[in-house]
């Protein structure tokens, strides 16, 4: 990039990453606004069903990671054509990899739920959009691999483009309107995989285009060259760990929350819905020093990524920090928007006031974790993650809820615990700068 001021240059890669991450939360809130017109076991299928869908997909997205600190440390060092190899490559894998995601759809659904009207419902619902994640993880490593040349407004149209297809094909084809015929379950799961293709067409159509700051060639796309992608997938591999880790802590713990009743889970639910907005910023800042660190890295400054990153963790932190504010000042009034259930948003109300405990370290942890990822250290945050979650997380909350049995704000005070914990940890990693001798071996 040709911007000197770091600064400016953060809030250039992070504003479209947030945004882009408010397209996704409209379109999910759009998903079940429709679907939630429906049966009590479609909107089950279909949250399920969704929640599976993404978790495989981004579980596999993480070739990603390696393919943006590669690329960035490529552009960064005003190697173009190697960058450029080396993202096709990284797609090649990717579209082989969203190909053997439809392998897993038949007997999800059969093992975590009983009721047989779920599973038939979540089986097709399923097996429809795993379709799309043949498109959904190539989308994704593309989306990183632009991201790692600097540009972060390519996958926000691309959002934009394909998250408004899927909340109109959501309309027409769930209530059968314009001609076509009611599909209900099936009519959501079309216009999810279609809208997955749709945003894959956008992304490739501009890296192969060559207007986004890197081209990725077609020549190069039809033969998997293993030795290039070699380093793309050690690097990926742990953060792919990192994810299942997450995802699967936060799915048992889930679970567990259930058994304490209805209203605390319902409570509990409302309140995770109304917190995800708090994380844009931290994902924006994050993407934004992922993409810095390795570019600067790979130019051989490193007090220049050394001041991405501790700049971008500031502004999370401060943005953060004042999502935190207004959780804790105006908790009942945010949850009143979620449900007009009094006793349920009550209950969201105190575990939104404890959550806002959680924001800085949160906005600290994303960041330093995105820092050491641009500079090629994922081994680092998969670690870091194995300690929160199987340490603090998961033996707390188990004995909050089986143990103890208290009340669900204890629940929220372990995950402030938690990250509290998490942010340490990643800035001990990161002050001991190690991160900026890593040799990715970026030679072939």
């Amino acid at each position: 990039m040709k911007i000197n001021n770091i600064s400016k240059q953060i809030i250039i890669l992070a504003w479209p990453v947030i945004l882009e991450m408010m397209m996704h939360t409209l379109v999910w809130t759009a998903d079940t606004a429709m679907v939630g017109r429906l049966t009590p076991a479609a909107i089950s299928a279909v949250s399920l069903g969704a929640n599976i869908m993404f978790t495989v997909g981004n579980i596999f997205a993480a070739l990603g990671i390696g393919a943006t600190a590669i690329v960035a440390r490529y552009i960064g060092a005003g190697e173009r054509e190697k960058a450029e190899y080396i993202g096709v490559q990284s797609l090649s894998l990717g579209i082989l990899v969203g190909i053997l995601g439809i392998l897993f759809a038949n007997p999800i659904f059969s093992v975590i739920v009983d009721d047989p009207e779920v599973i038939i419902l979540g089986t097709e619902y399923l097996r429809i959009v795993l379709i799309g994640v043949i498109f959904f993880i190539p989308l994704m490593i593309g989306n990183s691999i632009l991201r790692g040349a600097g540009n972060t407004v390519i996958p926000l149209v691309s959002a934009i483009i394909a998250n408004s297809f899927n909340i109109i094909g959501d309309y027409v084809l769930i209530f059968g309107k314009f001609g076509f015929p009611e599909m209900g379950v099936r009519g959501a799961a079309i216009a999810t995989g279609a809208a997955q293709m749709v945003g894959c067409a956008v992304t490739l159509f501009f890296l192969l285009r060559g207007k986004s700051g890197i081209q990725l060639k077609w020549r190069h796309l039809v033969k998997l060259d293993l030795k290039a992608v070699k380093g793309v997938v050690n690097l990926s591999v742990p953060a792919g760990f990192e994810m299942l880790m997450n995802e699967g802590s936060r799915l048992l713990s889930t679970l567990w929350i259930a058994q304490l009743g209805t209203i605390a889970y319902a409570a509990h639910s409302l309140t995770v819905a109304a917190e995800s907005l708090s994380f844009m910023p931290g994902f924006g800042f994050s993407i934004a020093a992922t993409t810095l660190v390795g570019q600067n890295l790979g130019n051989n400054k490193p007090e220049d990524a050394d001041e991405s990153a501790k700049k971008s963790t500031l502004y999370a932190s401060v943005l953060m920090g004042g999502v935190g504010i207004a959780f804790f000042m105006m908790p009942y009034a945010i949850m009143g928007l979620f449900s007009t259930h009094q006793e349920t948003v009550a209950l969201a109300a105190i575990c939104l006031r404890i959550g806002a405990f959680e924001q800085i370290p949160m906005g600290i942890a994303l960041v330093m974790s995105g820092a050491l990822k641009g500079a090629g250290d994922t081994k680092g945050p998969f670690k870091i993650s194995l300690i929160t979650n199987l340490v603090v997380r998961l033996p707390l909350i188990y004995l909050i809820v089986f143990v103890f049995k208290l009340h669900i704000g204890y629940v929220w005070g372990a995950t402030v615990l938690q990250y509290t914990v998490e942010a340490l940890l990643m800035y001990i990693r990161y002050k001991r700068d190690k991160w900026k001798t890593i040799d990715l071996q970026l030679e072939n």
